[in-house]
C-alpha cells in the first residue's frame, strides 16, 4: 500500500498559509513579518522532503509533520510573558517599581500558575523572579489592594486606547519596562489617570 503524502499536504498547506498571511500583513501593516517567512520556509522544506522520501512510512511522515508545530508551541511557551499578580498595601497611591533577578530579593511565589509579587510598604520590590520572555503582559496582569487580613480588592486598569476613558477614578496606569544601574525593572502607577499623566509628562 502506497503511503499517504502527508508531508506533501502539510508542506503545501504551510507554504500557502504563510504566503497569504504575508500578503495580508503587507497590505494592512504595511510590512511582512519574519514569522510568516519561517512558516513558508518550513512548508517548502516539508514539501521537498515529501519529494525526496516518496516511500516514507505514513506514521513517520505524520511524526515529521508534527515537529514544526511542537517546536512552535515550545518557543511560544518559553518566550511568552508571565502571568502576574501584584499585591499592593491597601490605600497606597503613587509609583510602584519592581526589580527583577535580584539574588537577595523576595523569593519566588506562585498561585495557580500565576507569579505573586508582594509589594512592600516602600513600594519598591526586589524579586528573585527573572523577566520571562523579555516582555510583560500588561493587559492580563492583575493588581490588588491587600489589607491586614489579607483581603484582596482588585484594581481597575486604565485603558489609554479606549474611546471612552475613565480618568478620574482610582486605577492602575501602566509605566515602562526598562533597565538601569539596578537591573531590569518595570513600574506602574496607582491613582487617578488625569493626575498621573501630568506627573509622567
Amino acid at each position: 500500500m502506497r503511503p499517504k503524502p502527508i508531508l506533501k499536504y502539510v508542506g503545501l498547506g504551510l507554504l500557502l498559509l504563510g504566503t497569504i498571511l504575508n500578503i495580508l500583513m503587507f497590505l494592512h501593516q504595511p510590512y511582512p513579518t519574519y514569522l510568516f517567512f519561517i512558516m513558508m520556509a518550513v512548508g517548502l522544506l516539508l514539501f521537498v522532503l515529501s519529494l525526496i522520501f516518496k516511500k516514507l512510512n505514513t506514521w513517520w511522515q505524520f511524526l515529521i509533520s508534527l515537529i514544526p508545530f511542537i517546536a512552535t508551541y515550545i518557543l511560544f511557551a518559553v518566550s511568552s510573558p508571565s502571568k502576574d499578580i501584584f499585591l499592593i498595601p491597601k490605600g497606597y497611591t503613587g509609583k510602584v517599581t519592581i526589580y527583577y533577578d535580584q539574588p537577595n530579593g523576595q523569593k519566588e511565589e506562585f498561585e495557580n500558575g500565576w507569579r505573586i509579587y508582594r509589594i512592600p510598604p516602600n513600594e519598591q520590590l526586589k524579586t528573585q523572579f527573572k523577566l520571562k520572555g523579555n516582555s510583560i503582559n500588561l493587559s492580563d496582569a492583575r493588581y490588588f489592594y491587600v489589607d491586614s487580613n489579607n483581603k484582596r480588592v482588585e484594581l481597575k486598569h486604565y485603558c489609554d486606547c479606549c474611546q471612552t476613558k475613565d480618568t478620574i477614578s482610582l486605577q492602575v496606569v501602566y509605566g515602562v519596562l526598562g533597565t538601569n544601574e539596578n537591573g531590569t525593572y518595570q513600574d506602574f502607577y496607582i491613582g487617578r489617570p488625569m493626575d498621573i499623566k501630568n506627573i509622567q509628562e
